[in-house]
């Protein structure tokens, strides 16, 4: 695995996936409340951002950049149409306008540090 996709495989990384998984797929429909829709937003930008920049390691500020301005755009009113058209011509998709949604923006500064961190590999015998 290359120097920079190692990244993917960072403990970090790992949580949040398994945690954005975890969430989508048997939290939301178990407890269906705005701390569950919380979680996705933080989980989503932390692992999306993260992926985008080890895709990409040399456009990492314009990732964030662009993640940033998506999920404001995602979570206002300005996007329904875009959704609508979306949704009644390819795939029906479902999408809650929450501008609180807004503070999960707080983890992109956490996911740049966690890009910046050399994390140990551990090595299990099998």
């Amino acid at each position: 695995m290359g120097k920079n996709l190692k990244q993917l495989s960072s403990l970090p990384f790992m949580e949040g996936l398994f945690l954005l998984l975890l969430n989508d797929f048997w939290l939301k429909e178990l407890f269906h409340n705005s701390l569950t829709g919380k979680l996705s937003d933080f989980c989503g930008l932390f692992v999306f951002s993260i992926f985008w920049s080890v895709m990409l390691p040399k456009k990492k500020p314009l990732v964030f950049f662009a993640t940033a301005l998506l999920f404001i755009f995602w979570k206002s009113p300005y996007s329904n149409g875009l959704i609508k058209l979306f949704s009644d011509y390819l795939y029906p998709i479902e999408r809650v306008v929450d501008l609180t949604a807004l503070i999960a923006l707080a983890i992109l500064p956490v996911a740049w540090r966690v890009l910046d961190i050399q994390f140990r590999k551990l090595y299990f015998n099998p």
